[in-house]
């Protein structure tokens, strides 16, 4: 079953100072922020100017969301949002203008309460490279189904960027048209089965070495923690702890977990170990933005990989770049990892090369 909105620009009212409503043929956008209407090189069209321009009481799930694209060369990010739930969660797909040509020059990543994941979400699946046309029109198509999608640029007959996996799951919900670009010819199909032509990798789920499930903290101040040499019983136990589950491949993204604010953009991970004998055991884990790790109490190890910390091409990006030697005593043992979050992707994956002589309990 397919339903087909073809969208006509027509200037309607002004809602606010910061937002107008638009009809399109027969819906109406609301349009935030400095986002107007225009002409430009002859094609009607929504000047978002790095605002972003909203579906007033329209869903979607699955289906098509094509439309064409001008943007002007410069720093910026543009692009569209679906499966908004209204409370700052969504998929997203952008361009990075002043990526143009290079493996990033074009991203999806799920957004959890207003944080996006890029530094989570790279390579096969997320990002990848494209050479950008400026100040000219281009086609651009996004065919979702369940939880997969494609990614078409000019060329409909074969996906740029093929999705994998949708993170947000199988939901509905808004769909919204931002950055500094113009869009025209916006044109959604809902569909219940559109066709994907991409070749798409199984998700298959990490081994038992990797840690599957963390029991996480409300949140917490990152300054007093990063800082601390020892973490104290007394402390933990006066704060709410949640099991999460991670994706397959062992990343959990903490962004899910709450909304970032001022003392507020850190939180405690909790493992339980038990060791055979007293042993040392080596944990390889990837992290964003920095890490500490405490064992049974003692502060072992302090990182921090925030973009442009190291120079200005570090993009923070998590991977399993660092190891930890986890000193354990025979017996029960907490592990305890804070991490913090500045932009960009807030996350940890973690694993141990083998589980001889220690057993995660979960």
């Amino acid at each position: 079953m397919k339903t087909i909105f073809s969208i006509l620009f027509v200037f309607a009212y002004t809602l606010s100072f910061t937002q107008e409503v638009i009809s399109l043929d027969g819906l109406k956008w609301q349009l935030e922020e400095n986002a107007k209407t225009e002409v430009y090189k002859t094609e009607e069209c929504l000047n978002t100017q790095g605002g972003a321009a909203v579906v007033n009481n329209f869903r979607f799930q699955n289906g098509i969301i094509e439309f064409s694209m001008c943007i002007q060369e410069g720093r910026g990010f543009a692009g569209v949002r679906f499966h908004d739930d209204g409370n700052n969660n969504a998929e997203e797909f952008y361009i990075r203008k002043h990526q143009s040509g290079n493996p990033d020059a074009m991203q999806y990543t799920p957004v959890y309460n207003g944080n996006a994941g890029w530094q989570l979400y790279y390579g096969d699946g997320y990002s990848t490279a494209k050479q950008h046309k400026f100040d000219e029109w281009f086609k651009i198509r996004l065919v979702i189904a369940g939880s997969k999608a494609e990614v078409y640029i000019e060329d409909m007959e074969k996906p740029v960027l093929v999705i994998h996996e949708l993170k947000m799951g199988k939901k509905e919900g808004n769909v919204e048209f931002y950055g500094p670009a113009r869009f025209a010819n916006i044109k959604i199909t809902k569909a219940d089965s559109p066709e994907l032509k991409g070749t798409f990798k199984e998700i298959v789920k990490a081994g038992n070495e990797v840690i599957q499930s963390f029991s996480v903290s409300e949140l917490i101040d990152s300054q007093p923690i990063l800082t601390a040499t020892g973490i104290k019983n007394d402390f933990i136990k006066n704060l709410k702890f949640t099991n999460y589950g991670t994706e397959a491949d062992g990343l959990i993204n903490l962004s899910q977990t709450g909304t970032l604010a001022e003392g507020k953009n850190a939180v405690l991970l909790k493992i339980k170990i038990k060791a055979e004998t007293e042993i040392v055991k080596p944990l390889t884990f990837g992290f964003s933005d920095a890490a500490k790790v405490f064992v049974n109490g003692k502060a072992i190890w302090l990182g921090v990989d925030n973009y442009g910390s190291r120079d200005y091409r570090f993009l923070g990006t998590i991977g399993y770049f660092d190891t930890v030697y986890l000193d354990l005593k025979k017996g029960d043992n907490e592990i305890i990892i804070a991490v913090a979050e500045s932009f960009g992707g807030w996350g940890i994956k973690a694993k141990f090369d083998n589980l001889d002589g220690i057993e995660i309990v979960e």
